[in-house]
């Protein structure tokens, strides 16, 4: 079993450094690179904290309800927050808490399917109509993937604006100056549609640095068909970027397949990266550079938060879970 010293001797720094990253010191003053580098270490030798090595003493016994922002197909389809889940579900089975599921049905939650419950753990994003919907059926919330109200809520995110920098400053660094966005669009209903993160903040970091074009930003839904599609939308133009930053790998994969059938080279003719590591990113044709989010482990980190709450804790915690970028051969 993993320890910190082993961490340690990978990440080439102390014990002490290792456990206030991994324990969520906000004193703590380092590097990002570090921060990520030791999280990276981490998930790849499967190191555990003591409270997760076995299961986690809770005060009494729990029945937590995990609300899912995506329906059954859409999960499938972006298994982003299938990971997230299994990370909970995981951690809630060796510590003997109950877990009840609820998927979005045609825009709704139909919370009273879940019966009583000690707290709700959401993940994903949701109107302020739905969080009021949820707190009626309990005051024990943690969100997972969007931060709402943080004053009042506990919530788990990655920092997207990091995350997205460090892609397109790899880009400029290796001499691509047309670069393109393929992404989707997000909704918490039907009439309320989100700004997508990821689009915000690549067209503000290429804005300021007068190399945004929005004739190469595309946009559909989350999903290898969409991507598919997005990219021969974009190869039948007269002019096409010479690098596309896909908003999710499942976008990346089907933005492969185009850029193949139309006789181009990856990434002699356009490179590609991803976003969140999918376990198939490693073994295209040629593996995809990509975006490592530590889903499993924000899972683990929602469910800690809500024993916690359940424990008596009060005050809302925001954590912030860093991202690495994995270089591989699609650029």
């Amino acid at each position: 079993m993993a320890t910190m010293k082993d961490i340690a001797r990978q990440a080439e720094t102390s014990i002490t450094t290792v456990s206030r990253v991994l324990n969520y010191d906000k004193s703590l003053s380092i590097s990002d690179d570090l921060r990520r580098k030791i999280f990276e270490v981490a998930q790849k030798l499967h190191y555990k904290t003591p409270r997760n090595r076995s299961k986690v003493t809770v005060k009494k016994k729990l029945r937590i309800g995990i609300i899912m922002w995506y329906d059954v197909q859409e999960e499938i389809d972006d298994p982003y927050y299938m990971q997230i889940r299994r990370g909970i579900e995981q951690l809630a089975m060796k510590s003997e808490i109950e877990t009840v599921l609820l998927y979005r049905n045609q825009d709704e939650y139909r919370i009273q399917t879940l019966g009583k419950v000690d707290g709700l753990i959401c993940v994903g994003k949701f109107s302020s109509a739905q969080i009021e919907q949820f707190n009626r059926l309990t005051n024990h919330l943690v969100f997972v993937d969007s931060s709402p109200e943080e004053e009042l809520y506990d919530s788990i995110v990655i920092d997207f604006h990091s995350a997205v920098r460090e892609v397109l400053q790899l880009l400029l660094q290796e001499g691509y100056n047309k670069i393109g966005y393929l992404g989707g669009v997000e909704y918490v209903s039907k009439h309320i549609r989100l700004g997508e993160r990821r689009e915000l903040v690549f067209r503000d970091f290429l804005y300021q640095r007068n190399k945004l074009h929005t004739k190469y930003i595309h946009v559909g839904s989350f999903s290898v068909e969409s991507g598919y599609q997005l990219m021969k939308d974009a190869l039948g133009k007269k002019d096409h970027a010479d690098a596309y930053f896909c908003a999710n790998d499942s976008i990346a994969f089907g933005a492969m397949r185009a850029i193949r059938e139309a006789g181009l080279d990856i990434p002699g003719d356009i490179a590609l990266v991803g976003f969140n590591d999918h376990p198939n990113s490693a073994y295209t044709f040629p593996p995809l550079t990509t975006v490592r989010v530590f889903t499993e482990f924000m899972g683990e980190q929602a469910l800690l938060s809500m024993i916690e709450q359940t424990n008596g804790r009060h005050i809302a915690l925001k954590k912030i879970i860093p991202t690495t970028l994995v270089k591989r051969d699609s650029i």
